[in-house]
């Protein structure tokens, strides 16, 4: 199917899943997609397929609640990662992602246009897929494990949305492996996934968006103030994109110790990745992709004025002021 996981890499990959009395900790990444969930649960049949027991973590919020309900007990939230006497994989995470303590995992699977140096994991397979998803099932392919129908809905949507449907920045591997998969899909769970119901925490959020919009040519920047959790901003960031003429959304959300930004575009001529690198990068590390990226930016001190109500909208004019002149800065730059 693919060349990339070939014989020297399926020996090595098989040799670390085929270690007795071992365990596999599988971490993704904060606020994880479908993509990252899928993924990480596609590893997870293949570790037991070989005898393995494997859990999976992740930290943040997962805001599709059909795809909570879908994984059921297969994943668990963390407060943080944590180092371990178990086997540690990577899915849809790079260690140089992660904030703070530093992490060698022994496995690392993802898919990237960033700079991969400095991982020195044991076994690493990092390509420029548009998803993960699209190597896990090359690897469910050619070890020979069972596909049942759960597992390829959540691989086939997370395809799906990663890709825009094959429409958007997909490669051969998004193709074939969306090709390979459709066969075992559960199509009425697959319209669940599609069409999932929305918190009201959403609608909230959302109109605070509405009310604190400020539109450039094609681009709009927006907060949602201050909550406690940030899960929310990714779909609001989504509603903004269907406002009449505006193709690029940054949203930002606050809560009691970061600021919280998460950028989106249908202009196929920017890279939203880069393009937040450029405006935040020096401040915190960001994750994502061409369409879409993310970042969190720590309050440090100023996480003390965010529990006074009367120093509240001071900062977040503060906030709001120096988050919109970098990303239209680098806007027009761009």
């Amino acid at each position: 199917m693919f060349k990339s996981f070939n014989f020297w890499k399926q020996r090595s990959f098989k040799k670390i899943l085929s270690q007795p009395s071992q365990r596999l900790t599988i971490y993704t990444r904060d606020n994880p997609d479908s993509d990252s969930l899928a993924s990480s649960l596609a590893l997870k049949r293949i570790a037991e397929h070989y005898n393995m027991d494997a859990n999976i973590y992740y930290t943040g919020v997962i805001q599709n609640k059909t795809l909570i309900n879908v994984l059921g007990d297969d994943v668990m939230k963390t407060p943080a990662i944590a180092h371990s006497q178990n086997i540690i994989a990577f899915v849809d995470l790079l260690p140089t992602e992660v904030t703070g303590e530093k992490f060698t995992p022994t496995v690392v699977i993802g898919h990237t246009l960033g700079n991969t140096e400095g991982i020195r994991s044991e076994y690493r397979d990092i390509r420029t897929t548009e998803t993960t998803s699209s190597i896990m099932v090359e690897y469910l392919k050619k070890l020979g494990v069972a596909i049942d129908k759960r597992l390829a809905t959540l691989l086939l949507h997370a395809i799906r949305v990663k890709t825009r449907m094959l429409v958007a920045n997909f490669t051969l591997e998004d193709v074939e492996a969306y090709w390979f998969i459709h066969k075992y899909v559960d199509m009425e769970l697959l319209d669940s996934l599609e069409h999932p119901s929305v918190k009201f925490e959403t609608f909230e959020d959302l109109a605070h968006a509405i009310d604190n919009k400020e539109i450039k040519g094609a681009s709009l920047f927006t907060t949602v103030g201050f909550v406690k959790e940030a899960g929310t901003i990714p779909k609001v960031c989504k509603y903004m994109l269907d406002i009449d003429g505006v193709s690029t959304a940054l949203v930002f959300a606050v809560d009691a110790t970061k600021i919280h930004i998460y950028a989106e575009t249908v202009n196929m001529e920017l890279n939203m990745k880069n393009l937040l690198k450029k405006a935040f990068g020096d401040w915190s590390e960001v994750t994502g992709s061409p369409f879409n990226a993310s970042t969190a930016i720590p309050l440090g001190i100023f996480g003390i004025v965010a529990d006074d109500e009367k120093s509240k909208k001071i900062l977040l004019k503060s906030i709001c002021d120096s988050v919109s002149a970098r990303y239209f800065y680098v806007l027009e730059v761009e």
